[in-house]
């Protein structure tokens, strides 16, 4: 028989994410600051991002993480999707929160992967509605998340991690509100030629700070309910989709081919008779 293979080890998902987008925010932080291009203190995530060599940095990275956040969200998607079929099939209210959940959730991996590739230089409103996607689409994937989580205590998940992720959606919800807010009226009164080099006298300069602190606020908190996860993927193995092969028909299209070939290289070389 054949032996049955798995993958393992999914603990370290959430984990990688946790650690890798804060590490390039910061990187990407830093080199803008020594660089110049904009002011030591608490830029916008994205405004760390808007010049080379940062933005690139920034892309390529961020596209890298959202594959392992979509990765991550669909595994999630699909533990849910497990314990409703194991022990209560009949749960069809769940099974809707655990699909938005899953909507949502790709909808925030796509926003952030379109505020790191749409620089806010050069086509603002796409980076504005990957920005809404992002916060937005996260903090409706976290307050679903966390239904899911109370619908599945005790067997399925503990009640101090559903509580800590409802704290995180509020937390989450509250910074989205402020960001939005705050960002309208800063930028409403601001007066100056480089929102990158927002400076005290350029007009609206506490609220712009209030909303940036905000987004690295939560953006933290974003990274952190991932981590929550953890533990549950511990327990979690994947069987990697069997390929399966149509060989009668391969064989056919492989003997077409080779005839087609030959007759070719007959046509190209005739040979000739003595």
């Amino acid at each position: 028989m054949e032996k049955q293979e798995f993958f393992t080890n999914l603990q370290f998902l959430p984990i990688a994410v946790f650690i890798s987008l804060p590490t390039v925010f910061i990187s990407t932080y830093v080199i803008a600051v020594l660089l110049g291009h904009v002011e030591a203190g608490f830029p916008y995530i994205s405004d760390t991002a808007t010049y080379a060599p940062e933005s690139s940095i920034f892309s390529q990275a961020v596209n890298l993480i959202t594959i392992l956040m979509g990765f991550a969200i669909y595994i999630r998607y699909s533990q849910v999707k497990e314990c409703i079929s194991s022990e209560s099939p009949t749960d069809s209210l769940l099974a809707k929160w655990n699909y938005w959940a899953l909507i949502f959730g790709l909808m925030s991996t796509a926003g952030l992967s379109i505020v790191a590739n749409f620089q806010e230089t050069s086509v603002i409103v796409v980076h504005l509605i990957g920005a809404f996607l992002c916060f937005g689409g996260g903090t409706a994937y976290f307050w679903t998340q966390a239904v899911c989580s109370f619908c599945l205590y005790p067997s399925g998940c503990s009640l101090r991690v559903a509580q800590f992720r409802t704290a995180l959606s509020t937390f989450c919800t509250v910074c989205f509100i402020v960001i939005v807010i705050t960002g309208v009226l800063a930028h409403s009164v601001y007066k100056g030629t480089n929102p990158r080099k927002w400076n005290k006298e350029d007009g609206g300069w506490e609220l712009h700070v209030v909303s940036t602190i905000t987004e690295w606020l939560c953006a933290i908190a974003f990274c952190t309910y991932i981590l929550t996860f953890t533990e549950e993927f511990r327990d979690i193995r994947i069987i990697p989709p069997k390929v399966i092969c149509n060989m009668h028909r391969l064989n056919s299209t492989n003997e077409i081919l080779n005839e087609s070939q030959d007759s070719a290289v007959v046509q190209t070389n005739p040979s000739t008779s003595t």
